[in-house]
């Protein structure tokens, strides 16, 4: 069997369309992280300039780094009177928002920008502030302002149109008070890229799609399938060699992509916020009570089954079309429609468990399915689909690999010395 399976392994290195597909994939994740941060920008706050590159990312850490600490009643207090003082301060100048950091800086001077524009413009602030504003009168606490804004979502429904059930919503609202307040902030910045890019390996699934979309259908189009299902290593070995050897070039593929991924951001942004919690990368009102590297790693092990899954989709379409490329354009179909039909409001929620929007969404947004009066949140229910998917298809693509083809036509081979039976052709 070993041998089997190191044999159909080598045919899948030699698929060459399939190989460039993934090595493509691959080059293009490094490029765009580089370029990410080739074109990051932002404003150094000791000395009013306009920084590009790793100055602007050492500027944004720095901001980072400077709110570290527990977010308790007392400092989130501190923190939004330092904002209302700022917005006093910009209403005495008319013309305050018409003008560029620059050209208030030179105008004004650098403490009156610091003590405004880099203040009211702040991600951090503005976290703070809308959060509490979202209950009224306003929260007192995060905790207080998170859930108000968590209840605002589920009154209105998913993205607005898909309402949740009595049932959801005590699901949503009781994972949500499994959250530790006060959170600790601080920075995060590898962390977090590592966890947004989590969306864009779905779309890497496209071309480990296309690498196994060969892997029984090249069989027939060889013309090697009439002389191999015949035998008895043909109908019982050869199908699982080439399942195994399908799951161990996914399991490398998704490893080489996830080491990528880790390894080039947190070189590029730092190792530092791993330990912080999800609301600090995701937004207070985040409902999931886990840490930015747990939420990483359930998000690139969903990832994985995600992709074990579609490997199976692909070898059943292998074992059953007679070419490459139905298969590969069946299974694109699939990823590229998810992309497509997201916001349309009677297929989001069916969208939502295709890979890359469904990679995307699991641990950014309350989407939740029910199956009678259970409740399954959609990273669950992906693990559920997907494995269900390997348990039930890979049967399939073996059974349907063991079933002769063709029309019955056979071909008499040239008399030897050995009696050799009649061989069916396709």
């Amino acid at each position: 069997m070993g041998t089997l399976v190191k044999f159909e392994l080598k045919k899948m290195l030699g698929n060459k369309a399939g190989m460039a597909a993934c090595v493509l994939m691959l080059t293009m994740l490094v490029a765009v992280a580089v370029l990410n941060l080739v074109t990051t920008e932002s404003t150094d706050l000791e000395t009013g300039a306009y920084v590009s590159g790793y100055e602007a990312l050492s500027a944004y850490r720095a901001i980072q780094e400077s709110h570290a600490g527990t977010l308790d009643d007392e400092r989130i207090t501190r923190d939004v009177a330092t904002f209302e003082r700022a917005q006093r301060l910009t209403q005495e100048k008319q013309e305050f928002y018409d003008l560029s950091s620059r050209e208030i800086i030179d105008r004004y001077g650098l403490q009156f920008w610091r003590e405004t524009k880099a203040i009211v413009e702040q991600d951090y602030y503005m976290e703070i502030v809308g959060t509490l504003d979202s209950a009224s009168p306003r929260a007192t606490s995060l905790r207080e302002g998170a859930m108000a804004r968590l209840n605002d979502v589920l009154e209105n429904g998913f993205w607005g149109y898909h309402h949740y059930t009595n049932a959801e919503k005590t699901y949503w609202q009781s994972l949500a008070e499994k959250i530790s307040w006060p959170v600790e902030y601080g920075y995060d910045g590898g962390w977090h890229y590592v966890l947004s890019w989590r969306g864009g390996l779905g779309l890497a699934i496209v071309a480990l799609c296309i690498e196994l979309s060969g892997v029984f259908v090249g069989e027939y189009q060889s013309r090697t399938a009439s002389v191999v299902l015949p035998t008895r290593r043909g109908k019982r070995e050869l199908p699982i060699a080439k399942v195994l050897a399908a799951f161990v070039f996914t399991t490398a593929y998704w490893c080489a992509l996830t080491v990528t991924i880790v390894a080039i951001h947190l070189v590029i942004y730092g190792v530092d916020g791993w330990n912080l919690p999800l609301q600090v990368a995701l937004g207070f009102d985040n409902p999931y009570p886990m840490t930015v590297g747990q939420a990483m790693l359930t998000s690139y092990a969903l990832g994985y089954v995600v992709s074990l899954g579609m490997a199976a989709l692909t070898l059943l379409l292998s074992a059953k079309l007679r070419s490459t490329m139905p298969v590969a354009v069946i299974t694109m179909a699939i990823v590229f429609l998810g992309i497509v039909t997201l916001f349309s409001t009677p297929l989001a929620k069916v969208a939502l468990l295709t890979p890359f929007s469904g990679l995307s969404y699991a641990f950014d947004s309350m989407v939740s399915h029910t199956v009678g009066p259970v409740v399954i949140g959609l990273p669950t229910m992906l693990a559920l689909l997907y494995g269900a998917m390997v348990a039930t298809l890979v049967p399939l693509a073996t059974r349907q690999w063991g079933r002769t083809r063709g029309t019955g036509t056979f071909v008499r081979v040239p008399r030897t010395n050995v009696p050799v039976p009649l061989v069916p052709v396709e």
